[in-house]
């Protein structure tokens, strides 16, 4: 496994014991639905959630959430709706983007953008 996808799973995890530790209940992680991969599906009181999770080194030139483009919410929007029929979760569903900042594996800190799209 290279650098690059040790880090996103690192952060992906990190984003779930913040997730976990606000609240929250993991239903699944890193689940595929078509084409698309939804790296976090929770629950928030009443409404499902479906989380992309973006992992950075502190100092980059644009915010993290900047790499969730048209074509990616575009992904995570249908595969949310599949999320919705599989689960039976007649519930709202709210999409969010968690970023992680990193500047070693013991600091960081984690950005909540609720509601991101």
């Amino acid at each position: 496994m290279d650098n690059r996808r040790k880090t996103g799973l690192w952060g992906e995890i990190m984003a779930v014991r913040y997730l976990r530790d606000h609240g929250y209940d993991i239903i699944n992680t890193n689940f595929r639905v078509g084409r698309a991969e939804i790296d976090i599906i929770a629950a928030d009181g009443e409404q499902l959630v479906v989380a992309e999770v973006k992992t950075r080194a502190p100092g980059g030139l644009l915010p993290a959430a900047e790499a969730v483009d048209r074509e990616k919410r575009a992904l995570l929007l249908s595969a949310g709706a599949a999320v919705q029929k599989i689960y039976k979760a007649s519930r709202p569903i709210r999409y969010d983007i968690i970023e992680v900042y990193y500047a070693d594996r013991d600091d960081f800190t984690v950005h909540h953008i609720k509601q991101a799209f």
